[in-house]
């Protein structure tokens, strides 16, 4: 039987759609493409399903996850910090009904996994570095909403094995980069580092306005290497009612970011910010510590930022 990966045509889907193909798995992308993109597929699209589905109706969502024995729940409402703030009501009665009915559908067909993709977001109120999957019972819950739903999200996923016997597998991307992630139409909707080179590449902002102090920390994982290990959390056996960090630990400022940007930009201007309000909830410190994936799945990230961000700029330059 086939697995599903919901949110498919995404960003970070398309990227475990391509993945898990290439691994010989037979693949069903389920998308509403009210965000993903068909062309995000084009590697895969002769191999994949597409199958064209809203998972916020309970009937249509059910019937579209039938005939399949694992599930990749990646689809929600998401985006950066600034589109957090503006539709934080959205995102949690939104991502809750497909968690819902997500689940639902895998108890109704009696699947063998649900593997969900919360986030990096649920450490929001971390103090202690590197942070741990041992940490999250110890830390106050996060205060955005984003960051609370997706909590919520792993929450479910324990409730329906312990009431349904439902097998899942949680993991936690920390900042995917690479190609296939635009930026948004105003700051903050998408993520850092297309907000960047947007910025940088396009605007030729100078001086560069930056959110907040520009210290704030980040580690930013490779999508390729994020979902090698989603393959793991989906089929592994040692990942069965588990959860896991998915992250790299080299860690970076945003100021050292933006510069690390500007040189592949070939801006000839010396590097210079101008520092912006920040949003309320800019998390000042996240960095992971992956061990527990390391150890229980053998996955370690292997792409560096610098890598990374050649080949995002690369993409960006084709194809925005």
């Amino acid at each position: 039987m086939p697995t599903a990966v919901t949110g498919g045509a995404g960003f970070l889907g398309s990227h475990i759609v391509d993945y898990f193909v290439d691994q010989g798995r037979d693949i069903v992308v389920i998308d509403d493409f009210s965000s993903g993109h068909e062309e995000n597929l084009s590697d895969s699209l002769s191999d994949v399903d597409v199958r064209d589905v809203d998972l916020c109706d309970r009937t249509a969502a059910i019937d579209a996850l039938s005939d399949i024995d694992v599930v990749v729940h990646l689809a929600a409402k998401i985006g950066g910090i600034g589109y957090f703030h503006h539709v934080p009501a959205d995102i949690i009665s939104i991502n809750d009904a497909m968690n819902r009915n997500v689940l639902d559908a895998a108890v109704e067909h009696d699947m063998d996994r649900v593997c969900y993709a919360s986030s990096s977001m649920v450490y929001e109120n971390a103090t202690e570095f590197p942070v741990t999957e041992e940490q999250l019972g110890e830390i106050p819950p996060p205060d955005s909403a984003y960051g609370f739903q997706k909590l919520a999200g792993e929450y479910y996923c324990r409730a329906y094995h312990d009431q349904h016997d439902v097998e899942y597998s949680i993991f936690r991307p920390f900042n995917a980069v690479g190609p296939r992630e635009p930026p948004g139409e105003e700051v903050g909707q998408a993520h850092v580092i297309p907000d960047f080179v947007l910025k940088i590449n396009d605007e030729k902002q100078h001086p560069l306005e930056i959110l907040g102090s520009g210290e704030q920390i980040r580690s930013f994982t490779n999508v390729r290497d994020i979902a090698a290990g989603v393959y793991k959390c989906a089929y592994d056996e040692a990942a069965t009612n588990d959860h896991f960090n998915l992250g790299s630990a080299e860690a970076i400022s945003m100021l050292e970011l933006a510069e690390l940007i500007w040189e592949r930009c070939d801006r000839e201007e010396p590097f210079a910010v101008e520092r912006q309000e920040s949003f309320e909830h800019d998390v000042k410190k996240r960095i992971p510590d992956s061990t527990k994936a390391k150890e229980r799945l053998g996955w370690t990230p292997e792409i560096s930022l610098e890598e990374s961000l050649t080949e995002y700029i690369d993409w960006y330059h084709q194809h925005v």
